[in-house]
């Protein structure tokens, strides 16, 4: 039964189909004009279609060309460009460069001599520029310089403070690495500051390159020296002799600077005695005063009460932490 009903309705939908092409093909055959339905849109029509050329029936029954396509105009072009917000990815961030601590200082000797390498270069003296402006060429330092290049930096360092100081008053610092970590960026903007200070030398290394800034017109000049011939186990005598032609001989160079001689600091190492820096110290203010300079007694306010230097002034024992620093700025502006 199912079997003939499944017939009878397949027979009924082919006779509709059949119907269907019958019906169209009448309407083809009579020509009606209007077969397309009145709700789809008139291709022909210049509301419609402005910009393309057509095929269309004329009144007269034959076949006539629209006009030639136009161009689109700029200005239609851009204003179907999408937005910026419509093709920007929701949650995508801006490529932005990294940004940089203007507080970054170097901290190691290379990161420092790369600073004021990269400052000479480009014709600034490095007391007088922020570190961060040259912190791509310094963060990345890490090949130690020899003494040889520490000591030809100072030397082009006094040569292009000869040629631009012009009027300026102007403070020099010699001395090792606890005068070249001075934080020069502390101290006042008034004046130029020329730093002729290396780590690790002796006072024989020192007087070897006096000469270095014999050609500047300082106003000031600050001298701390002789740690370091005591840690090398150099005799008292020779380190206060030392002293004493060093003494002698920035006063020749520039007899119209204030010298500032200051005593040798106490440290916390067993190699270095404070019985051996105090005796030091007392011949080495009696000689300043002896040559007419200013003697400054730092070994009292940063030792403690055992001779060694005060815990909270450094960070191994010898060299200054930023309290020790400050300590020493401020009998600096003193003078």
């Amino acid at each position: 039964m199912d079997i003939w009903l499944l017939a009878a309705q397949l027979a009924l939908g082919s006779g509709a189909t059949s119907l269907e092409v019958s019906e169209t093909e009448a309407h083809l055959q009579r020509g009606v004009a209007n077969a397309v339905p009145s709700s789809s849109p008139d291709l022909c029509s210049p509301a419609v279609n402005p910009d393309h050329a057509e095929v269309c029936p004329t009144n007269g029954g034959g076949m006539a060309t629209a006009a030639p396509p136009q161009p689109p105009r700029p200005a239609d072009a851009a204003a179907r460009w999408p937005r910026p917000e419509q093709v920007m990815t929701p949650g995508r961030h801006r490529l932005t460069l990294p940004q940089v601590d203007p507080r970054a200082r170097p901290v190691t000797g290379a990161q420092l001599y790369q600073f004021r390498t990269a400052a000479l270069q480009a014709g600034e003296l490095y007391a007088q520029v922020a570190p961060y402006r040259y912190i791509h060429r310094w963060q990345r330092a890490f090949v130690s310089p020899t003494h040889d290049d520490w000591q030809a930096l100072l030397e082009a360092e006094a040569a292009a403070m000869a040629h631009r100081q012009g009027q300026a008053p102007l403070t020099v610092m010699v001395g090792d690495s606890l005068a070249l970590w001075l934080p020069v960026d502390e101290l006042p903007t008034d004046q130029l500051w020329l730093n002729q200070s290396i780590s690790g030398e002796t006072t024989t290394h020192m007087l070897g390159r006096l000469h270095y800034f014999a050609d500047i017109q300082p106003q000031t000049i600050h001298l701390m020296a002789g740690i370091n011939d005591l840690k090398n186990g150099v005799p008292e005598a020779q380190v206060v002799d030392n002293l004493y032609q060093m003494m002698t001989r920035l006063q020749q160079q520039h007899p119209q600077a204030r010298l500032v001689v200051y005593s040798i600091l106490p440290t916390r190492l067993r190699e270095v005695s404070s019985d051996r820096i105090q005796r030091v110290n007392q011949r080495l203010a009696a000689l300043a005063v002896h040559q007419g300079a200013t003697y400054v007694d730092l070994y009292t306010s940063f030792s403690d009460s055992q001779g060694l230097l005060r815990v909270d002034l450094t960070t191994d024992g010898l060299h200054l932490s930023s309290q020790g620093y400050t300590l020493w700025q401020a009998a600096l502006v003193s003078y």
